[in-house]
């Protein structure tokens, strides 16, 4: 087999190189699609576990503070956790 390459395999060569080179950029577009998919979904799930967690801690604080008779735990239409009085006594 020759080393060295004839005017229509080097073609060829070049060629195929160029398809790689596209296939290339076209998955690194497509990486960095998913990456940015991945932050915008982590950003999300760390707003979600901050309002949680601070909602246990108002929730806490209620539980806590001694100044209710009865307490029922209710849940706001925002999804917000908090202590109710249920006005009866323990």
């Amino acid at each position: 087999m020759n080393a060295q390459h004839t005017p229509a395999t080097s073609r060829i060569q070049r060629r195929l190189e160029r398809w790689e080179l596209e296939h290339l950029r076209q998955h690194a577009a497509e990486l960095a699609e998913r990456l940015e998919e991945a932050e915008r979904r982590r950003d999300a799930a760390e707003e979600a576990a901050e309002f949680w967690r601070e909602s246990h801690h108002r929730l806490e604080e209620h539980l806590d503070d001694g100044t209710a008779d009865a307490r029922c735990i209710g849940l706001t239409q925002k999804g917000e956790l908090l202590v109710v009085s249920t006005g009866a006594s323990q």
